[in-house]
């Protein structure tokens, strides 16, 4: 949403995002910069996200029901709950 500094996010995200923050669409545009400077931060320092079919598959092994980190635009639908630290997705 800034001239200088382009975003592109998958719009099945966007949309499921989009409906949790319902009217507070620049609250949620703010909040997704946000968590891709501190991923993009990460990246630069060595750490790669799991993917999907990895975390899925760790929670069926582990029975886990909340996932405890990475970004709130990357987190899975499939957990009952997502977050990092207080910060619930």
């Amino acid at each position: 949403m800034e001239p200088h500094r382009g975003l592109t996010i998958a719009s099945s995200s966007w949309n499921f995002l989009r409906k949790r923050w319902l009217d507070r669409e620049q609250e949620l545009i703010t909040v997704i910069q946000e968590e891709t400077k501190r991923t993009e931060e990460k990246e630069e320092a060595g750490y790669r996200s799991p993917t999907w079919s990895i975390l899925r598959a760790l929670q069926k092994i582990n029975k886990a029901k909340r996932l405890e980190g990475e970004a709130e635009m990357s987190a899975p639908p499939f957990f009952q709950s997502t977050g990092r630290g207080d910060l619930k997705f």
